[in-house]
């Protein structure tokens, strides 16, 4: 009886995960129409993105199973439900572990064996350190792991298109991308990047979660050390301006594809825009709003 409890709970689960998963893609399409209807189609299609996340609390890589067979099941039902709503991305992102991006890749695999499913472009990012050795947030070494899911996706014959890094501080993606674009050189794989905005970066906030009396000493001194006070405003968020800036670095570095993470909002992207494209004007007043 126990047994078969757990069996229910579980496609009770996976129904709703799917359920919602659809009601996102369909929102997100209603979106695009609506914004094709107001401001007219544009040279440049609108693409859905279908998010594959962490299947455990982000950022914390002891968490994740350890076997990647672990993540299988779960990896399936949200991939299935993606591939069956037709998005045109793949967006396996804020990873922490290798293990998850090769779940991912073989799940994949899995669902294109059984036949009826086209695979779209994948693209995989991972979380990493903000600050000290250039790591994965599980202490993996990234250019390993880069090196590990190209090889496994060519394997595979998946259609891996984009490797990078998101939900990380942007001083830490500048440091990595040169790394990712040296284990994609001659791929055809792009290099992908999308940083946070906030001033407390994850790992400041992880090791205040840590210590109750709130962040340690030693961490401001971090801190206040790989940040500049000018880069943010009073609320805490990092200038637009400035993160455009980071992300001309990150170009120049190699990043094809770019774009921003939590804490990021309109106004930030519409500088960025304006960054790569000086005649870019913003075709709406609400990007000063926050997403």
């Amino acid at each position: 009886m126990i047994e078969c409890g757990l069996a229910t709970d579980e496609a009770h689960s996976n129904t709703r995960a799917s359920e919602l998963i659809r009601a996102s893609v369909n929102r997100a399409r209603a979106a695009i129409s609506k914004h094709n209807a107001e401001m007219g189609e544009t040279r440049r299609k609108k693409r859905i993105a279908g998010c594959v996340p962490p299947l455990t609390e982000c950022y914390i890589s002891s968490k994740v199973p350890s076997s990647t067979e672990n993540l299988l099941s779960e990896y399936t039902v949200i991939l299935t439900t993606l591939l069956e709503c037709k998005v045109d991305i793949l967006l396996a992102e804020t990873l922490s572990t290798s293990r998850e991006a090769l779940a991912i890749l073989r799940a994949l695999s899995g669902i294109h064996n059984m036949g009826g499913h086209q695979i779209p472009p994948l693209w995989i990012s991972f979380t990493i350190h903000d600050d000290g050795p250039i790591k994965l947030r599980s202490n993996e070494s990234l250019e390993t792991t880069c090196q590990c899911v190209i090889q496994e996706a060519d394997s595979l014959n998946i259609p891996l298109k984009a490797v990078g890094i998101n939900c990380s501080a942007p001083s830490a993606i500048s440091n990595a991308v040169p790394i990712i674009a040296k284990q994609t050189e001659g791929t055809g794989i792009k290099v992908l990047a999308y940083g946070n905005c906030f001033r407390t970066s994850t790992s400041e906030w992880m090791r205040s979660c840590d210590d109750k009396k709130g962040v340690n000493t030693c961490t401001k001194k971090m801190m206040q050390a790989i940040v500049c006070p000018d880069d943010y405003d009073d609320e805490g968020y990092l200038t637009p301006e400035s993160y455009a800036g980071y992300c001309i670095e990150w170009s120049k570095s190699g990043a094809m594809i770019i774009g921003g993470c939590c804490g990021s909002r309109p106004n930030h992207m519409a500088c960025v825009n304006s960054a790569f494209y000086p005649s870019y004007q913003p075709t709406s007043t609400k990007l000063v709003c926050p997403i």
